[in-house]
């Protein structure tokens, strides 16, 4: 069955780049507590991101953990679950697969679309279809950039960090 846990990606403020890397340090740490206690799913989250706690980079996250867990040997172990008001681009949830990430939840941008038909901002659509077509979308975006690079399905794109810098 599947064991999930959520680990916060937050950071100190007032810590500033020590804080950062004490943040990764100690998400590294508690992701192999986890592992160790039989978790299967580790959902990287920053929703408790206030004005002590800013959200570590949702890229830096789990391209660090990702790596962290190849090292330790226990990568195949555990899927990462993104869950960050940062990604709501096709771009942005194309290198989050791509450096380990195998779901999204982009929170945020999620939560403005249904803001928006409520407020009236976007009109002759629901909450709900709006959320699916920008779903649709991003699914279709991503599919898009794998098949550029010769990739037929998304799990070999998972992980494979094949991006060049242009």
């Amino acid at each position: 069955g599947f064991n999930a846990i959520t680990l916060p990606i937050l950071f100190r403020v007032d810590e500033g780049s020590q804080g950062l890397e004490a943040a990764m340090n100690n998400l590294c740490d508690e992701a192999d507590r986890a592992i160790a206690g039989g978790a299967n799913l580790l959902i990287l989250s920053d929703r408790d991101v206030d004005a002590e706690n800013a959200p570590i980079p949702a890229l830096l996250a789990v391209a660090g953990l990702h790596h962290h867990l190849i090292r330790r040997g226990s990568r195949t172990r555990v899927s990462l679950l993104v869950e960050s008001g940062e990604p709501r681009e096709t771009h942005h949830f194309a290198l989050l697969l791509g450096c380990g990430a195998s779901a999204i939840n982009p929170y945020l941008a999620l939560e403005t679309l249904e803001n928006m038909c409520f407020q009236g901002i976007m009109t002759g659509i629901t909450p709900m279809k709006a959320v699916k077509n920008y779903i649709k979308a991003a699914v279709k975006g991503v599919v898009k950039v794998a098949s550029k690079m010769g990739i037929s399905t998304i799990q070999s794109y998972c992980g494979a960090q094949i991006f060049e810098a242009v």
